[in-house]
């Protein structure tokens, strides 16, 4: 019997999770009992109440300000958000509820600068954050290790790198591009697509590989050591012009590619590639959904969107 409470229910990665967790049933995901956190995480009173009042086995933190130009611009609500919130849920749990497994989903960006040594990043690699957005997160990331290891409560930290699918926003990469298809396809815009730096490598993942890799940690609690650390990853870079490239063959007409300098970042990492073979050898996870699915799936959903608008 595993009770879980989840922060960030109602973003991209935290409503998908809830649905697999409905589809699924516990046998998948470890998970019999599922809650929402309420409200803000900055809200000390708030985070007592809920983690006084359910004392669960897990939490799950997915709660965060995520989106990179957001943080560039309020670089003090990402540092509010992302390090504050969670030291205020971490010190309730050593409080309220010191048995509870304390799972904090951090970011690839923590590692930063060290994707330019251009090697697959391990679990040991630097956390050398570029933007608030990662050094927020790395050092929320650095707090949940000391509460693990000499803190009090049983943590595991989690580094997924990047993923995408259906519903996720507009603003990031692979839904932007498909957003642009759909509407140049139903005729809503001229059939010219606007991106940034197509020659970046990312390592992406469908996000029902990265819930699998959480249901997989979960399932594993027992074995996993306090302070644990996984990176969540394919293993196989892919350039972002190889991303629109798939997309734009997927599309029914023919569309001029045309450079925003807006979407540029001040401190583009080339390549990122990762090396999750911790996380393969301690749960026997590793991803299985096809990229050219998780495409597919993208731009289907873009264009139902625009489908049920004209309706």
């Amino acid at each position: 019997m595993t009770s879980l409470l989840l922060t960030g229910s109602t973003g991209f990665v935290g409503e998908r999770f809830c649905e697999r967790i409905a589809q699924a049933g516990s046998a998948c995901s470890g998970v019999t009992q599922l809650s929402r956190f309420n409200g803000s995480v900055l809200d000390e009173d708030n985070v007592r109440r809920q983690i006084e009042a359910l004392q669960p086995d897990v939490i799950l933190h997915l709660a965060a300000l995520s989106h990179v130009p957001t943080c560039l611009e309020q670089p003090e609500k990402a540092w509010a958000v992302n390090t504050t919130g969670t030291l205020m849920l971490l010190q309730a749990c050593v409080k309220y509820s010191p048995a509870t497994t304390f799972i904090y989903v951090g970011s690839s960006d923590c590692y930063g600068a060290s994707f330019k040594t251009l090697q697959p990043i391990t679990e040991a690699s630097l956390l050398q954050p570029l933007n608030p957005y990662a050094a927020s997160k790395a050092a929320a990331d650095l707090m949940v290790g000391q509460y693990g290891m000499s803190g009090g409560l049983k943590t595991i930290r989690l580094r997924p790198f990047n993923h995408t699918g259906s519903h996720q926003r507009q603003d990031f990469v692979v839904p932007s591009f498909a957003a642009q298809i759909a509407a140049i396809e139903a005729g809503l815009q001229p059939a010219v697509i606007k991106v940034g730096n197509l020659d970046a490598e990312r390592d992406f993942l469908d996000v029902d590989d990265v819930i699998s890799a959480y249901f997989a940690v979960i399932r594993q609690l027992e074995s996993i050591d306090s302070g644990s650390v996984f990176n969540i990853a394919s293993g196989q870079p892919r350039s972002i012009r190889s991303i629109l490239d798939e997309l734009l063959k997927l599309g029914t007409e023919t569309i001029q590619v045309e450079l925003d300098p807006t979407r540029l970042r001040p401190s583009d990492i080339p390549t990122v590639q990762a090396d999750s073979r911790r996380l393969q050898q301690m749960t026997g996870w590793r991803a299985e959904i096809p990229w050219s699915e998780t495409l597919k799936g993208i731009l289907a959903q873009q264009r139902q969107r625009l489908a049920r608008k004209s309706d």
